[in-house]
């Protein structure tokens, strides 16, 4: 379905499990690890599990998840992508992760402005939700830009696409 999505920094293409040992390490990272909801450290079998989870959960219709790949660097910076896919009622969660070097630089803004409007357009979505811890500003700054609205810790956007 999809091919891979180019910005002039970034490519996303879906995750495989080519991607274990980059996500491994961005996962694991501790300024990465305290914003998710999972325990730390994960091995590298749970990560090969993770990755296999969102494989089938893309066959199955209710994930799709990318890699982001630094086009210079030719190396994987993080991932994005939604989860709890909801055809009937049109909605999703937005989830990403990116690998600290990288904060700061607009590199999950140029990600995500690209690849929301094509996940909104293939599944027809007329609500976007992201759970985000209020610690995290520089997500919530971010979901802002993005034309989110907050409620507690879950940021949604209701989108033009009847």
């Amino acid at each position: 379905m999809y091919k891979n999505l180019a910005t002039p920094r970034v490519t996303l293409r879906l995750i495989s499990h080519k991607d274990a040992a980059s996500m491994h390490a961005i996962l694991n990272n501790p300024l990465v690890s305290q914003f998710n909801d999972y325990t730390t450290p994960l091995s590298k079998s749970e990560i090969k599990q993770l990755i296999q989870n969102d494989i089938s959960g893309y066959y199955e219709g209710e994930v799709i998840r990318f890699t982001i790949k630094q086009n210079t660097l030719n190396k994987v910076i993080g991932s994005c992508g939604l989860y709890k896919i909801n055809k009937e009622a049109r909605t999703a969660f937005l989830g990403f992760e990116l690998d600290p070097e990288f904060w700061q630089q607009g590199y999950m803004k140029e990600t995500l402005q690209t690849l929301i409007p094509k996940l909104v357009m293939h599944y027809e979505l007329i609500m976007l939700y992201a759970e985000v811890n209020k610690a995290n500003t520089a997500s919530c700054k971010l979901l802002e830009g993005l034309g989110f609205t907050n409620n507690e810790n879950i940021w949604f956007c209701s989108l033009n696409n009847n």
